[in-house]
């Protein structure tokens, strides 16, 4: 399904992913300032944006702290027990102490930024991920796509492909 859908968001933005696939190749080695793609899927029609890589997270907003393994499980326990069960969960385990910190943080990231996006290490992944697309003669690119809040996926395109070189 993912595939799938990744291909049809290729397809439907095709002609923005042509122009930025020749401004890639124009790149003849990987810096901050390589052009990378975002294409938001969370409406009918997506919408592809271009963005440098080295400013990716003014574009996907990036968290500090939903990356932290008690936040990550605190997220994976929401999703099958519901908000209200998670957190009185994870307020009253063994950790609690160190989750009502993390917990204030994330909530004070929410109140002066928004909701994020994804977090710091998953920015970290993808940035690493333009430098081996580049070698590989692919175009970097993120999917930001609906769900409860959205989901996110990174994937790559090869240059040939999107010029049919």
């Amino acid at each position: 399904m993912q595939t799938q859908r990744i291909q049809q968001l290729v397809k439907q933005c095709s002609m923005g992913l042509f122009d930025l696939a020749c401004s890639v190749s124009g790149h003849s080695s990987w810096d901050l300032n390589l052009p990378v793609g975002v294409i938001d899927a969370r409406r009918d029609t997506p919408k592809l944006m271009v963005t440098a890589v080295g400013t990716i997270n003014s574009m996907v907003r990036a968290s500090s702290t939903i990356g932290h393994p008690l936040m990550r499980r605190f997220f994976e326990r929401m999703e099958s027990v519901g908000l209200d069960k998670a957190l009185e969960e994870s307020i009253s385990g063994e950790e609690s102490d160190e989750f009502a910190e993390i917990w204030q943080s994330y909530k004070q990231e929410r109140f002066e930024n928004g909701p994020p996006m994804w977090s710091i290490e998953d920015a970290t992944d993808f940035v690493l991920q333009s430098k081996e697309a580049h070698q590989h003669r692919e175009v970097a690119c993120i999917a930001i796509l609906p769900g409860e809040p959205h989901w996110i996926a990174t994937f790559s395109v090869p240059i040939a492909f999107l010029t049919h070189a």
